[in-house]
């Protein structure tokens, strides 16, 4: 025999504080979509860096070959500017929530 306690099933993506407790359907999506939020900018992160480490070694690999390491440069110039916007938009939301007091990785919606 199963309790009920055991039985019920938990949403690794939310906090422990909302699974088994009594969220209204807003407050859940905002969760979700701080995570969300969160996670992508995250892995736009990652995936630019990972760009970047490619690039670097395609750029050291090309030799003395121009076509390569023209590409490998502009590989390189691409991998950097996909950095700096990913920065930049954790720059901008820090500003926004410094100057205007509105966060947007907890933000408000009005219940329905």
């Amino acid at each position: 025999m199963h309790s009920p306690e055991l039985a019920r099933i938990y949403n690794p993506v939310l906090s422990p504080s909302v699974n088994g407790s009594s969220y209204s359907p807003e407050e859940i999506f905002q969760l979700y979509l701080r995570n969300f939020i969160t996670v992508a900018i995250g892995a736009a992160g990652v995936f630019f860096f990972i760009r970047l480490l490619m690039a670097g070694l395609a750029y050291i690999n090309a030799g003395g070959d121009k076509e390569a390491v023209q590409k490998a440069t502009a590989s390189l110039k691409n991998a950097l500017i996909g950095i700096l916007v990913v920065l930049s938009l954790f720059a901008l939301t820090w500003v926004v929530e410094t100057l205007f007091g509105i966060s947007i990785f907890q933000m408000t919606l009005p219940s329905l």
